[in-house]
């Protein structure tokens, strides 16, 4: 399977979500991702405040817990990889093989929280609705409903794939020959329709370029949100 059939697959997959066409769950999914949010730059301040690792770490958040934004981006890339698709697989030919494949790889990252927190929005709906009616969202909740989703594996491998994601990106975006090869493909990727996908993982070139290593930012982030999973699952 090529990597814009996977992309086509995994985004069809996304838009049948059930926050999708249910209110109340999207409202309470955008609850428990701005608690997200909140909580990892709390976590994280360190990597949100130094000048070399806050570029990632705003790209990454913006990009996983802004759920309106991707949801766009979303349709957006289904267009240009369906239209891909019909066209031979051009745009595997307009960005390099590699650059291409962490783009997907941080789209899939991307739907798989996205699919971690609709678990929790929906227990929070059916299991906490009246304490989430009366009080909305505080840490004291969010820790009972991740306790009672019962997702620690499946959080902790998360936060692992958050850090191959970041690996192997900047493992592909950390090479002269393929900087270039991808800035010269801007004009032809933007003609041909592809703009979304060329500038989500344009972005993501962007960010990783302060850093030294990938390490400076992977090995905190990776520590400090393993301490807060194991500590909510105590």
């Amino acid at each position: 399977m090529s990597q814009i059939q996977t992309l086509v697959d995994m985004l069809k997959a996304y838009q049948a979500l059930p926050h999708h066409t249910n209110p109340a769950l999207k409202q309470a999914l955008g609850d428990v991702q701005a608690w997200q949010k909140a909580r990892i730059k709390r976590t994280n301040h360190a990597l949100f405040t130094d000048d070399k690792t806050a570029p990632l770490a705003n790209y990454l958040i913006e990009r996983i817990y802004g759920d309106d934004d991707f949801d766009v981006l979303a349709d957006q890339l289904l267009t240009a990889g369906t239209n891909a698709l019909n066209g031979s697989g051009k745009l595997e030919k307009l960005i390099p093989t590699n650059t291409l494949g962490a783009g997907v790889l941080g789209v899939q990252s991307a739907v798989h929280a996205i699919r971690l927190d609709l678990a929790l929005a929906t227990s929070l709906l059916a299991d906490f609705g009246e304490r989430y009616a009366n009080r909305g969202i505080d840490d004291t909740l969010m820790h009972d409903v991740y306790r009672h989703v019962n997702a620690k594996d499946e959080r902790i491998a998360q936060i692992h794939t958050i850090k191959d994601v970041c690996e192997q990106s900047y493992k592909y975006f950390n090479s002269f020959i393929l900087q270039n090869a991808f800035k010269l493909a801007k004009g032809m990727a933007y003609d041909n329709g592809y703009q979304p996908l060329y500038d989500f993982i344009g972005d993501g070139l962007v960010a990783m370029k302060p850093l030294k290593r990938i390490d400076d930012f992977t090995v905190p982030f990776v520590a400090n949100e393993l301490v807060v999973i194991h500590e909510i699952h105590e």
